[in-house]
């Protein structure tokens, strides 16, 4: 079977790196997979970067040939904005939508993605479509041809503009006066309305079919204006390999932690204020109510994520991004506790990863984690910015380490049996089967 993924990076966190597992494990499984993204950053082959400046202005191989020159520089703070503005630039439309706060939808090559005789996919498995690099309305003749599977990171293809609409429920409704238009992804005026119109009038005429991979963004999607031709929930899953139980004190050891202090781990693309879906305040207030209550051991804050200037403290060491699979499991094997403090999430693997690992998890009981852990027996589940209940499930696993090991285990023993990446792909291939023999009798 021939797959192209879309994703929009090949190598990040998040929904891209389901959307490069999953690639890597359909090539293991035999088929001829190809990742479409919008910025490649590996030498692998089988990953295509998309080609944003086809068909558009006569300017486009200027600013094409610059495009290239900026991604092959050593990588530099601002990089991947000039990239975007040359793509913005190429075509005066992308400027003047994105003026209006309309979605940029203003690329021709989306809808070529059948048209190569040497390599033509079976199968379309596309992940985040947002980012600017995609034509949404290319799902309607490519849904028409073969099977397109979407799978949602998020409630972006419902909403007007944001990635979670968190309290807000102007999206079951058509949209208009959005209370926060900063919300990633941002637009610069309130075209929400129009962009929701829009989505709509695709959906209405394209032959989607739609996993998540948890049943609370299901739900969502049965209430909105996606209406699927087929849906699946598809758990997300995480390389078992990997991510298992090892030694916490060698890997403390090879991290350069300390033995003796009760390590608390926070894992997030970006660590402060900067993400509105995340909910660092909370953490921070629940661990300081910590420090102020420890009587015996020392509690440390480990923050996996980009480096705020804001946090700070003997008590808080930030690694800033960490690409490496093998060394991030080094650090949940070290941790004591995964604390997620979310506003909005949907089947975050940051906590999977920590399960499969055999680190308990304290999180906030908001979209999909609710299926994740089982509140007291893998884990603890708190309300959102409930910061004093999340220091109380901090202090009992300090003061009752049996607990602790309890919770882990338990932990990496539903990760083993419900979330591992073959079983995650499995079910995709098994799906994208069906899909093909309903195509053909179809036809």
């Amino acid at each position: 079977m021939r797959i192209l993924s879309i994703a929009t990076y090949d190598k990040a966190g998040g929904a891209e790196k389901v959307a490069f597992d999953l690639h890597k494990a359909y090539q293991r499984h035999g088929h001829d997979a190809m990742l479409l993204v919008l910025y490649k950053r590996t030498d692998d082959a089988s990953i295509l970067e998309s080609d944003p400046f086809m068909s558009t202005t006569p300017l486009a191989p200027l600013f094409k040939c610059l495009d290239h020159s900026i991604a092959s520089l050593p990588r530099f703070r601002g990089q991947y904005r000039i990239r975007d503005w040359l793509r913005c630039m190429s075509w005066p439309r992308r400027f003047l939508d994105r003026l209006r706060g309309i979605e940029d939808f203003n690329y021709p090559y989306s809808h070529l993605l059948l048209n190569d005789p040497s390599w033509r996919p079976d199968v379309i498995h596309a992940h985040n479509l947002h980012g600017d690099f995609f034509d949404l309305n290319a799902v309607t003749i490519l849904s028409q041809r073969i099977p397109v599977v979407w799978t949602l990171h998020d409630t972006w293809a419902f909403t007007g503009h944001c990635g979670y609409f968190i309290d807000c429920k102007l999206w079951q409704t058509g949209c208009g006066c959005c209370p926060d238009l900063s919300r990633p992804p941002s637009i610069r005026r309130d075209s929400t309305a129009e962009n929701l119109r829009r989505k709509r009038g695709i959906y209405e005429s394209s032959r989607l079919a739609v996993a998540t991979p948890s049943f609370w963004l299901m739900s969502c999607v049965e209430e909105s204006i996606l209406q699927p031709w087929r849906k699946k929930v598809i758990a997300n899953g995480v390389d078992l390999s990997v991510f298992r139980p090892g030694n916490k004190q060698q890997a403390r050891t090879a991290l350069k932690l300390p033995h003796e202090a009760f390590i608390c781990l926070f894992v997030a693309h970006s660590v402060g204020d900067k993400n509105p879906y995340k909910d660092f305040q909370t953490l921070d207030r629940a661990f300081k109510q910590v420090t102020s209550k420890a009587d015996q051991l020392d509690p440390v804050l480990i923050c996996i994520g980009a480096v705020h200037n804001n946090v700070s403290g003997s008590r808080y060491r930030l690694t800033g991004f960490l690409g490496d699979p093998v060394e991030i499991s080094q650090y949940y094997m070290a941790a004591d506790v995964l604390v997620h403090a979310a506003n909005a999430e949907n089947f975050p693997c940051t906590i999977l990863e920590a399960m499969a690992c055999g680190t308990p998890t304290i999180a906030t009981a908001v979209g999909g984690i609710v299926e994740q852990i089982d509140h007291a027996e893998t884990g603890f589940l708190v309300k959102r910015g409930d910061y004093q209940t999340m220091a109380q499930y901090i202090l009992r696993l300090m003061n009752e380490p049996e607990l602790c090991n309890r919770l882990g285990q338990a932990a990496s023993t539903k990760a083993r049996h419900s979330f591992g990446l073959e079983q995650q792909g499995g079910q995709y291939l098994k799906w994208f089967d069906a899909l093909q023999a309903e195509y053909r009798r179809i036809a």
